[in-house]
């Protein structure tokens, strides 16, 4: 069982997004991973896909632009988005506040990425990326 209170977690900062990751996936059976994650606004995340992964998203508060396979849809706070693996996605916070979300995914150890992209990469390459863990 895990338990964490308020803010507690490892923060890392990935591209223009804080994450704080809230369960590793090397601490679940089925290696599910969740994080609360702060994008500020211009913030984005270029549309990529995942090998093993599916991903979900709860908005917490704010307004982002979604990218779902060819569709852009706008997610607002109390939304929910459920990714599943090997679908194109990204999203972009046009805004002028932050937002923040719940971010989860099962399958595989997106936080792992996640650590090594916040200690090696500082901007993303343009066009479609895959995740392959």
């Amino acid at each position: 069982m895990t338990v964490l209170r308020g803010q507690a977690g490892e923060t890392l900062q990935v591209l223009s997004d804080r994450i704080c990751i809230k369960l590793k996936a090397s601490d679940s059976p089925n290696r599910m991973a969740v994080m609360t994650v702060e994008v500020p606004p211009t913030g984005s995340v270029p549309p990529h896909t995942h090998a093993k992964e599916e991903e979900s998203y709860f908005m917490l508060a704010g307004m982002m632009v979604m990218q779902l396979g060819s569709q852009e849809l706008t997610i607002e706070t109390g939304d929910f988005v459920h990714v599943p693996a090997g679908t194109i996605h990204g999203y972009r916070n046009d805004t002028h506040q932050p937002v923040r979300f719940l971010a989860w995914s099962v399958g595989g150890a997106i936080d792992e990425f996640f650590t090594e992209m916040s200690e090696q990469i500082r901007e993303m390459p343009d066009g479609h990326w895959s995740v392959k863990e």
